[in-house]
């Protein structure tokens, strides 16, 4: 008897089990979509805002106004904004109630590719970025002979600058001339010839040691040229 009502009361279970997924199933086979909310982690840089988005996913034909919750496909949609070239990462995700919800990473721009042939960004994973009509970054420009082959050494340059509050206020441009490189400073109007992007820690230090004795004593506005080429010292031209 015992044995016979615990089958029963399993089969009671299953039952209300199957009619609980049928009628949540024809629930969301007639539940409409309703974008709800799109969150675009906190950044710096505004490439991304809620209308961008918006207008990007109507522009890629992707429907969602009177659409049906069980013929919207979450992966499509990340997909398509992951194609966004200001997306670093994107999660779609839905309720039983048909609210769709975008959570959403910005790239993030370092520093800016600025020469006769080409204007782009590299972002922070060092990866080229096309420019934004709805936004520019205040970052540092790279002009001149600059190309692919300099990335990684302008990456890496840039990243040790970010690091310094001071550097990253007082450097405004770096010019290829070759493989060497002038730096453009935001105080004074000094050429900075730093020669090639190594051994950069010792050249910053010996220029913000320059900075800290000699300027105060010599005034910003005595020297035209300050070259850091050689190893271990620094050599100025006065105006």
């Amino acid at each position: 008897m015992k044995k016979l009502l615990k089958i029963i009361k399993w089969g009671i279970l299953i039952a209300l089990t199957v009619i609980v997924l049928a009628f949540t199933e024809k629930k969301q086979g007639e539940q409409l979509v309703q974008l709800n909310q799109i969150n675009i982690e906190i950044s710096e840089d505004q490439f991304l805002t809620k209308n961008i988005v918006l207008q990007y996913i109507e522009k890629h034909n992707f429907a969602y106004d009177g659409v049906v919750l069980s013929q919207f496909y979450l992966n499509d949609l990340e997909e398509i904004l992951l194609k966004h070239s200001a997306v670093r990462k994107a999660e779609v995700y839905s309720n039983q109630q048909g609210v769709i919800n975008i959570k959403l990473q910005q790239r993030k721009a370092i520093v800016r590719i600025k020469t006769a042939y080409v204007d782009y960004y590299l972002d922070e994973d060092g990866l080229e970025m096309p420019l934004s009509k709805a936004y520019t970054p205040r970052v540092i420009v790279v002009s001149g002979d600059a190309n692919q082959q300099h990335h990684a050494s302008i990456y890496a340059f840039i990243r040790k600058i970010n690091e310094s509050e001071f550097w990253k206020s007082q450097i405004m441009q770096l010019h290829f001339s070759g493989d060497e490189v002038v730096l453009i400073p935001r105080v004074g109007d000094q050429k900075i010839h730093f020669g090639m992007l190594v051994n950069s820690t010792e050249k910053l230090d010996n220029l913000y040691q320059f900075y800290k004795q000699a300027m105060p004593v010599k005034g910003w506005q005595t020297y035209s040229d300050i070259n850091l080429k050689y190893k271990n010292q620094i050599v100025c031209t006065k105006k």
